[in-house]
């Protein structure tokens, strides 16, 4: 989406000198695609503007340091931001701080660092909502739209864009009306909503059509057009073409040069004029919600109509977002070639902004490929750029500077001869006048020299200012907000400064992170976060070493080699030990885990890069083994990668070969022990065997597999309980275990519906066992999931129960029919007097609420006693039956209807 700004939308409804703002504005309207002529014209009014302050100066510098924006002057665009901020924070000003964040925001975009301008324009949000200058909030929420997309954040650039619109309504304003649902039309394309697509396309050209503006007609029918060929609509689609087409027959060739610059006072920033830009956005959009086939047609469409147009700058951008829309579809080489090929006729044709901007893009989706060292490079590349155009940005910016005062002085000396002719002719001409001129002429002089001694003392003070706020803004991207640690760009520059001396990396990740934020809140989460890092920070610096944050659930290290691998141990044994006393946070006690990576420089790497990847092997190795646990990288690390990724790829087909089966597990009713039901567990029946289910079950949560193998497993154990059904041996509960990420798929609701109609199934006889840390990643999300479950009549049972960090005032709001207690708790009954009083104590709890109980894991018959002493309902396990594939279960009910063993 091309930039959508205006440097009128500076300007709001209520400020105290209005022939000032209308001023600002005729100059915008006249030249608003003239950044140089904006300038000249602009600089006259600064004293006016100074003079006044307040809003009338907040509006001149937004005006004046967005113009220079665009000629690429950024050193003076700071400069105005700063001056934005001090204004807001001495007069408490909102719209000075939300202009100067969004100002920020959109050079930041202008000069291609999407990902920083994107958290610049967030900061404004919160300033913007504070005020009612609705052309300010247009303004940001447009702009926040754009970055929000740029990034990839396509429901907040939505979000965004809706706001835009309701204030460009505010405004009553049908231009920018227009503009805002033209940025909503094409979100709303790729996230499948046709009508909504089409409606506000038909809308934003109602607004176009009564603004007049001919280039947001023609982009609006465009659109249309293509949503109609989404919906398969023909003729609606070639009606909508041939209206595009009369109306860019209508454009004259000056206003459609007009269009392709930025002139914010008539709306005309840049456009869609064709329908290769069309379709290039949509390619762009479709990428950003990883939709990698519809993103590869439509770059593949984008690229042909570019060349048809010889347009050599968005052939090139259509070949790079067909090259990424490969590597999405797991096309490497094809794709690397397409993506290097568009970055080298950018690099050629001198677009070296729009290089980096496609540099960022390439290294985000390799990044999240999961290709961390492509990912490395490529932004190893976009950071040599960026600093190359910061430092011509500083070189030129000195040379206007120069340039300018050479001509001032130059100007100066015009008026001073000027000026001394004239007084001669005085003197010749009124010599009784002389005293008094002589007078004036001191007088002037004085003025002179002390608005000299004003302006020196203000641009010193601008100095320091724009000097500190540097150095804010360089410890603002060295470090992280919450902790105050290093962040992870300080890490690699630590790396980078270390060479080839020998050092220890640590990744230190904190275990289920994301469920205590989900039972306690993000403010209790970086209270928590503070205090880790705190008591990690005093054992790393101990070792001499320095910790960095760096993400939301990890921490780093880097500590100088210690010598030998007893002492490393040592710093490890110091880093979980300081982790054992509980924290105390909002009131409430929390016991925390790590799971910690360890590498050594150059020992486990000969590159930086190779060591940050063992470092993440032995980390995702601690993390699979319980409670607080440090592992050092070994090459059986590598050999394990190498043997799970083998494993995940045989497992990525091993549903199309039919490898995959259920077998089903009885549950007795401890009262009759009667059968009660089945649960059906997944197996994996490979060419070399029979495959556990603890090796490649979290192998495909992990890698995403589960929902499509978890949607094959619902449907097969609902089908299987309907034949159970129909045969007449009685109607036993099925019991079907759902995954949390399948649990969590914004499809999981339609995936049960469908699985329940396709088998004909009654839902009271099925029952499904979703996992405690699942319902506990987002509580009040899964209420509400777990209600609608309910209401189609599903039984609902919370597995593994005791494992996780249930609140028991969430387990009171859980729709829940049963709760299982995991054999962890079973095993050692009648051994262990700790455990069976939580056992004891869990049954009744769920009794109180309403709840039958499931005991899992029973082996014996002593087991089976104590269970059924405290009134324990079913029970499941080796002491009853074992998992059996379907015939044998089939023939196990055949035996227990026979002998009058079927619960009702």
């Amino acid at each position: 989406m091309g930039l959508l700004l205006s440097l009128s939308l500076f300007a709001g409804p209520s400020l105290a000198a209005p022939t000032l703002a209308q001023q600002i504005e005729a100059i915008e309207a006249s030249h608003g695609s003239e950044p140089p002529e904006v300038v000249a014209r602009l600089r006259p009014l600064e004293a006016q503007a100074r003079a006044l302050g307040g809003d009338n100066l907040r509006v001149f510098l937004a005006a004046w340091g967005y113009a220079h924006g665009m000629m690429d002057q950024f050193t003076v665009v700071d400069a105005a931001t700063a001056e934005l901020i001090d204004l807001g924070e001495r007069e408490g000003n909102a719209a000075a701080m939300a202009s100067a964040l969004a100002l920020r925001a959109t050079v930041l975009q202008l000069s291609g660092r999407l990902s920083v301008a994107y958290d610049w324009v967030n900061a404004s949000l919160p300033w913007v909502e504070k005020t009612q200058d609705e052309p300010l909030r247009y303004w940001v929420f447009m702009t926040a739209g754009n970055l929000s997309l740029a990034t990839g954040h396509l429901q907040e650039g939505l979000r965004s864009y809706a706001a835009a619109s309701r204030s460009a309504q505010a405004q009553s304003n049908p231009r920018r009306g227009a503009q805002a649902h033209m940025a909503l039309a094409p979100i709303r394309l790729v996230l499948h909503d046709i009508d909504g697509a089409r409606a506000d396309a038909q809308q934003a050209f109602r607004l176009a059509e009564s603004a007049g503006s001919l280039p947001l007609q023609l982009a609006a029918k465009l659109i249309e057009s293509l949503a109609e060929e989404e919906a398969g609509r023909g003729p609606a689609r070639d009606q909508a073409r041939e209206q595009a087409r009369r109306l860019a027959a209508q454009i004259e060739p000056t206003l459609a040069a007009s269009a392709a610059a930025v002139n914010p006072a008539s709306g005309s920033a840049t456009w869609f004029n064709t329908q290769a830009e069309v379709v290039q956005e949509l390619a762009d959009l479709h990428l950003s919600a990883r939709n990698f086939v519809a993103a590869q047609r439509y770059a593949e469409t984008a690229l042909k109509l570019a060349r048809q147009e010889g347009d050599d700058d968005a052939v090139a951008v259509a070949t790079i977002s067909s090259g990424l829309a490969r590597l999405g579809l797991r096309q490497k080489a094809p794709g690397d070639q397409l993506v290097n090929e568009g970055l080298a006729s950018l690099e050629k044709q001198g677009r070296k902004v729009r290089l980096l901007e496609q540099l960022n893009r390439y290294a985000g989706l390799l990044d999240a490929l999961g290709d961390a060292a492509g990912a490395l490079r490529q932004s190893r590349k976009a950071l040599g750029l960026e600093a190359e155009l910061v430092r011509n940005d500083r070189v030129s910016t000195v040379l206007e500077l120069q340039r300018r005062s050479s001509f001032e002085q130059n100007q100066r000396a015009l008026e001073s001869l000027k000026h001394d002719n004239e007084l001669q002719a005085s003197q010749l001409e009124r010599h009784r006048s002389e005293r008094r001129l002589t007078l004036g002429l001191a007088l002037a002089l004085l003025i002179v020299v002390l608005l000299t001694v004003a302006l020196y003392r203000r641009a010193r003070k601008a100095n320091r200012t724009l000097q500190a706020h540097n150095a804010e803004l360089a410890y603002v991207g060295l470090h992280d907000r919450v902790t105050g640690l290093p962040n992870r760009r300080a890490l690699e520059r630590r790396a980078r400064e270390l060479g080839n001396e020998s050092f220890i990396g640590l990744g230190i990740a904190i275990n289920r992170f994301s469920r205590i934020m989900g039972s306690l809140g993000h403010a209790a989460g970086d209270d928590l976060l503070c205090q880790v890092a705190g008591r990690l920070k005093s054992v790393v610096e101990a070792a001499g070493g320095r910790l960095y944050r760096m993400d939301g659930l990890s921490f780093g290290a880097i500590v100088p080699a210690l010598g030998d691998d007893a002492a490393l141990r040592g710093l490890l044994d110091r880093l979980l030990l300081v982790m054992q006393p509980v924290f105390e946070v909002q009131r409430q006690q929390l016991a925390v885990t790590l799971s910690i990576g360890a590498a050594e420089y150059p020992r486990h790497g000969a590159q930086t890069s190779d060591v940050a990847k063992a470092i993440q092997l032995a980390m995702r190795q601690a993390q699979g083994q319980p409670g607080n646990s440090a592992v050092v990288f070994t090459q059986g690390l590598l050999a394990d990668q190498q043997d799970r990724l083998q494993l995940e790829a045989r497992l990525s087909q091993a549903l199309e070969r039919g490898e995959l089966e259920l077998f089903y597990q009885a549950q007795c009713d401890l009262r009759t022990r009667r059968l009660s039901g089945f649960e059906a567990l997944l197996r994996w029946r490979s060419p070399d065997g029979l495959i556990p289910p603890d090796r490649f079950i979290p192998l495909a949560e992990e890698s995403g597999l589960i929902v499509p193998i978890g949607r094959w497993v619902l449907q097969q154990a609902c089908r299987q309980a309907k034949v159970w059904h129909d045969s007449g041996l009685g109607r036993p509960l099925m019991a079907i275990n759902i995954s949390p990420r399948q649990f969590q798929h914004p499809e999981f609701m339609a995936t049960v519906r469908e699985a329940l109609e396709s088998a004909g199934i009654d839902p009271h006889f099925i029952e499904l066992e979703i996992t405690e840390g699942a319902m506990m990643d987002d509580a009040e999300s899964t209420i509400a999931k777990m209600a609608e479950l309910r209401a189609l009549g599903l039984h609902l049972a919370i597995d593994d129960f005791g494992t996780g960090y249930s609140s028991l005032a969430y387990l009171k709001r859980f729709p829940i029919n049963r709760l299982k207690i995991d054999r962890a708790f079973v095993r050692d009954l009648g051994q262990d007097e700790g455990g069976a009083a939580i056992v004891q104590a869990m049954i009744q709890l769920s009794h109180s609420l309403g709840m039958t109980v499931v005991a899992e894991g029973v082996e014996d018959a002593a087991q089976e006693a104590c269970l059924r002493g405290w009134q324990c309902d079913v029970m499941q396990g080796f002491g009853y039956a074992r998992p059996v594939p379907v015939a044998d279960a089939t023939a196990f009910l055949q035996k227990c209807h026979g002998e009058a063993g079927v619960a009702a």
